[in-house]
């Protein structure tokens, strides 16, 4: 069976070999005529897909199927144990926009456990379960890469697949959406893509809007600050959608008034489909990794979980004074010894938001990181091996470059695991929005 790095040298020759640069070119000419971009640079930055194996694509999601089984057990806890509850130290207005959201399906209606695959084996270091960017993006540079020159000559070798992710979330809002209601859905089913649009993020939801309006939904792009809640109805303009598809952030809505915003008080009312829902607040939170080793959570996990847990989640704690190091020392102390192993995150930061490598600063750094973490519910996590591997280079025909790949199992409707994402960088961040980075899309091996 031909391995991932066999396949990524096997597409690097192909396109060296290619004398006219068609490819190349056309990758970089389709990025600008679709606009996708990050602000002024193009998503994508290499001239090759990510691949995996048929097999490493099993592995990675029957890891992430067992780690969500958990993670709704921890979910379930957290609502039964206010102690452990206490530990994320959830404001009131954040409990208050958690109680507003009654809906009767998952929270989590599209998410993604954000993780590396090093060696044959898959570690996760986040769980993003609110409504994660990039799925649009990938479904047009998979289009684009299916349509190169160089594509067809690589299938001839070894066949592949991509994944198209806006049509599976597509299937997941109109299930959340007739769950809610309790029977399908009249159509046509009008959808709201909401947001700020001052992010530069913008394009990816104008994907999102062609694509549902496409498959018989129609859907406009809708800033968050249009919508009103009037008469038990949510309307922007003359827009009533059925689905709000949230992509505004739960802490920015706390900012715009809480459980105030038109928003918040149609979905308490029962008068729209809001998804992801706004108890993803509470599943996207990093402590959460902790809790996955704490006893009274541990105690519910079955043996194929817990055994899920320790093959695929690296050692984290809360950062407090009384905690314990793994040895049995008392935690800071031992966090300062191990500075070079470890990660120190917000508990409730987004986009690598506060996230301190500790291989990457001195010691005074890192006590400066050290206080912020303990004034503030904060995890600390063992350093994850990232892979690294060479990607051809879409501004230098030719020239290979190292990155670092991330690879990102989709979890649809809170427990369904299909397809997977994928970002690059140069250095030990992953995050396209922390500059630097590329998004890639990501294609399965087909086995003989």
């Amino acid at each position: 069976m031909t391995s991932a790095r066999t396949a990524s040298q096997l597409w690097q020759e192909l396109l060296a070999a290619e004398k006219d640069g068609a490819s190349i070119r056309m990758l970089r000419d389709e990025q600008h005529r679709q606009r996708l971009l990050f602000g002024t640079r193009a998503i994508c930055c290499v001239a090759q897909p990510l691949f995996v194996t048929a097999a490493e694509a099993r592995h990675v999601t029957e890891g992430t199927r067992l780690l969500m089984s958990a993670w709704r057990k921890i979910a379930r806890v957290l609502e039964s144990e206010p102690d452990l509850r206490a530990l994320l130290s959830l404001s009131a207005e954040e409990e208050r926009i958690l109680a507003a959201d009654r809906q009767p399906f998952e929270p989590d209606v599209v998410g993604r456990m954000d993780g590396f695959l090093a060696d044959g084996e898959f570690r996760v270091v986040e769980y993003n379960a609110e409504s994660p960017g990039g799925i649009g993006y990938g479904d047009a540079l998979a289009r684009i890469f299916e349509g190169l020159p160089v594509m067809e000559r690589f299938r001839q070798q070894q066949p592949c697949r991509g994944f198209y992710g806006l049509a599976r979330t597509h299937r997941a809002l109109l299930q959340a959406h007739n769950e809610r209601l309790g029977h399908p859905a009249a159509t046509p089913v009008r959808i709201a893509i909401v947001d700020r649009l001052d992010v530069p993020t913008v394009r990816e939801f104008e994907l999102c809007a062609e694509t549902f309006s496409a498959l018989g939904s129609p859907a406009q792009v809708v800033d968050v600050h249009a919508l009103r809640f009037e008469n038990g109805v949510l309307s922007a303009g003359n827009f009533r959608p059925d689905i709000v598809y949230k992509r505004i952030l739960v802490q920015d809505l706390l900012g715009l008034g809480g459980t105030e915003h038109p928003l918040v008080r149609a979905v308490a009312a029962g008068a729209v489909t809001c998804a992801s829902g706004f108890g993803v607040h509470l599943l996207f939170r990093k402590e959460l990794f902790a809790m996955l080793l704490h006893p009274a959570c541990r105690a519910r996990l079955d043996a194929e979980e817990t055994a899920a847990v320790q093959r695929h989640v690296p050692w984290s704690a809360f950062v407090t004074q009384e905690s314990s190091a793994p040895d049995g020392s008392p935690l800071l102390e031992w966090i300062r010894r191990e500075r070079a192993s470890l990660v120190l995150k917000p508990g409730g930061s987004y986009g690598g938001s506060g996230v301190t490598l500790g291989w990457l600063v001195d010691d005074a750094a890192w006590e400066k990181a050290l206080g912020e973490a303990l004034a503030t519910p904060s995890l600390v996590q063992r350093r994850v091996a990232l892979p690294l591997a060479r990607f051809a280079s879409l501004d230098e025909p030719g020239v290979t470059s190292a990155f670092r790949a991330d690879l990102d199992p989709y979890v649809w409707n809170g427990r369904d695991i299909e397809g997977f994402g994928a970002r690059l960088a140069p250095g030990d961040l992953l995050n396209v929005t922390a500059g630097g980075g590329s998004a890639v899309p990501v294609f399965t091996l087909e086995e003989p």
